[in-house]
């Protein structure tokens, strides 16, 4: 076990003190970065405003233009839980704005490798798709976008990882719209929100285009925090900052599965996970729903987890969770093995060098592509140096 020791800022103890939180939770909080007893106000009207996330505005307007037109909107999602969440919260919030042809892709981990890539956007484009929407990736995905745009479609990026370096310079795809905290000139004060967060502000950014337009008002328009179960699951089990934007969207998606709130899908994970749902933690998010979803993207077909999160019949959730939930297992027992196999290989490597070496490489044609990320960090912990696991077609550190 690693113990982490944390600054506990006096400043902030003391103001949040005077606030009237107790001294010990005081220091809790401070040591997590809260500076301020406003910041664990979780109520939705404490959330940043979607007009201070760049490019949200005019996703807003590219989706809401697309929608009257009756355009073919396909979302091209990540392998992973924060990309599966996404693709569902796009899914369902498009859906509920309006947006009656929405399909979605995701690439195959081994054969497609990340991002959209030019494949991928042919692929697309012979869906049938007018507009093209990245989830959770897409922000360095040059080559994929010129060849979306030579094949006639727009293309929304949202994303929340770093823009690429090439030579040394950073450069941004040429979508039509990019949305992304990290992207340059973005005022939007959570650098940290998840992929799963992106998506869901550009649905609240389109939500009030369209009343802007007289599509709702105030009372008819539909409610999204109906998605926030999704977007506190794939916050979570992406492992993002729970800055204090992130806190209040977990915390209000909690909120609503603890009351029973959530999709089909959401409830029937917490049941293969053993989980009690009325008593959900962010917990249950990251060791019990969030490895099987991401199980589903590592040895079979991300579609596995995208349909158990956006079916409305609890029979086929329910058949969909217990299936993730095989995967899950298997994924353990492969990783295990593989795990033993990569810390037989180090052992060897330090025994045979008089000094330890500074980072450990370890190779296996045996070893499971899907699963070396997750082994390369396991001896990289308990090592405490850089390791790098390669299997037959693919390599992770």
């Amino acid at each position: 076990m690693k113990i982490q020791v944390r600054d506990v800022p006096p400043r902030s103890v003391w103001a949040l003190q005077q606030a009237g939180i107790l001294p010990l939770l005081a220091q809790l909080y401070a040591a997590r970065g809260v500076h301020s007893a406003a910041e664990l106000d979780d109520g939705l009207a404490k959330l940043l405003p979607p007009s201070s996330l760049k490019g949200a505005l005019d996703a807003a307007r590219l989706l809401a233009d697309a929608i009257a037109a009756n355009k073919a909107i396909c979302i091209v999602a990540d392998y992973d839980c924060d990309g599966a969440t996404a693709c569902a919260v796009a899914l369902r919030g498009l859906a509920l704005l309006g947006a009656t042809r929405v399909s979605y892709l995701v690439p195959d981990r081994i054969v497609d490798g990340y991002g959209l890539t030019a494949p991928i956007s042919e692929r697309v484009k012979a869906l049938g798709a007018d507009v093209l929407v990245t989830v959770d990736n897409g922000i360095a995905s040059v080559e994929g976008v010129v060849r979306a745009h030579e094949l006639g479609m727009q293309v929304l990026v949202t994303d929340h990882h770093l823009p690429a370096i090439f030579d040394g310079e950073m450069k941004l795809p040429d979508a039509d719209v990019i949305v992304n905290p990290n992207q340059p000139g973005c005022p939007f004060e959570s650098k940290a929100m998840a992929g799963v967060g992106v998506m869901f502000y550009v649905l609240l950014a389109l939500r009030a285009e369209l009343r802007q337009r007289g599509v709702f008002d105030a009372a008819s328009q539909p409610k999204l925090d109906a998605l926030l179960p999704l977007v506190a699951l794939g916050t979570v089990a992406d492992v993002v900052r729970l800055d204090a934007n992130n806190r209040r969207l977990v915390a209000q998606g909690l909120q609503r599965i603890r009351k029973g709130a959530m999709p089909p899908g959401v409830a029937s994970l917490f049941k293969a996970a053993g989980r009690v749902a009325a008593m959900a933690t962010t917990f249950d998010f990251g060791f019990g729903l969030g490895p099987r979803i991401n199980a589903a993207g590592r040895l079979a077909d991300m579609t596995l987890g995208i349909e158990c999160l956006t079916t409305d019949d609890p029979a086929r959730a329910d058949e969909l969770a217990t299936m993730l939930d095989g995967i899950n297992r298997e994924r353990r027992d492969i990783e295990s093995g593989m795990r033993d196999q990569a810390q037989l290989a180090a052992d060897a490597m330090i025994d045979e060098n008089e000094e330890p070496p500074s980072a450990m490489s370890i190779f296996d044609p045996d070893f499971h592509e899907g699963v070396v990320g997750i082994v390369a960090s396991r001896i990289k912990d308990k090592l405490h140096r850089p390791t790098f696991v390669f299997a037959a077609s693919e390599c992770d550190f």
